[in-house]
């Protein structure tokens, strides 16, 4: 089944607001820190971003065609789906915000687990001295 465009841009402000969901929880989930859930969490959103792009590529046809070309059945259908086509700017816009701050916070959550697995790395290198030590002790 074929969408129409303002079907496809309902379609995709849905999706959009699903998006901006996620970008939320994802923020969330960088602010707990751990790094096991955010791994899970960031596969699960990516499926959300192959629909956006099997959306963005039926809407492809219809970019380059000027609002004032195109057939619309009513003067209301073409205010309303400006109308979407614009909180769907809102929308991503806000998505690519939260984005941003996740991965300046996501990016001192790795600095700390790959600090935390450095100081674990000395441990496991000192404990077989520690081991010698205590046996020569004895």
């Amino acid at each position: 089944m074929t969408l129409t465009f303002p079907e496809l841009i309902r379609s995709q402000e849905e999706l959009l607001r699903r998006l901006l969901a996620a970008s939320q929880q994802q923020l969330e989930v960088v602010e707990r820190g751990d790094p096991v859930i955010l791994v899970q969490f960031l596969e699960q959103r990516s499926r959300l971003w192959f629909e956006f792009e099997q959306l963005e590529q039926q809407l492809a046809p219809y970019k380059g065609i000027p609002p004032e070309q195109r057939v619309w059945r009513t003067p209301e259908e073409r205010q309303v789906t400006e109308s979407a086509l614009n909180r769907c700017k809102e929308l991503l816009q806000a998505i690519l915000t939260n984005q941003q701050i996740s991965l300046t916070k996501g990016e001192a959550l790795k600095e700390k687990v790959e600090k935390d697995l450095r100081r674990v790395q000395r441990a496991k290198n000192a404990a077989p001295a520690y081991a010698k030590q205590s046996q020569m002790l004895r």
